[in-house]
């Protein structure tokens, strides 16, 4: 899974790369909708993860996740908040994300 969470990542990265290249609005909705497939799939993979997800909390503190399993965590992360950049852009709030 922390292998297809890369693909993800790299799959949206390109869609990102594309929508400024273009910069038209029916891109930018194209955008948002793989944004949002991308977030919701990296967030079912988070919640149905099998593997171990925590190592030992004595060496490292209070919250430490395995390897793989972190990949996943930032990578649903970091998709949820760009998620949310492309909404602000697509309402008007604010054009951070495509300037």
């Amino acid at each position: 899974m922390p292998l297809l969470a890369i693909i993800v990542d790299v799959i949206t990265a390109f869609t990102y790369l594309f929508q400024v290249k273009s910069g038209s609005t029916g891109v930018y909705v194209l955008g948002i909708i793989v944004q949002a497939v991308a977030t919701l799939l990296l967030l079912v993979w988070a919640l149905t993860y099998r593997r171990k997800k925590y190592r030992n909390p004595v060496i490292f503190g209070f919250f430490t996740a395995t390897f793989s399993y972190g990949i996943i965590l930032i990578s649903v992360v970091i998709n949820a908040l760009v998620f949310v950049l492309y909404l602000m852009n697509i309402l008007g709030i604010n054009g951070v994300i495509f300037s």
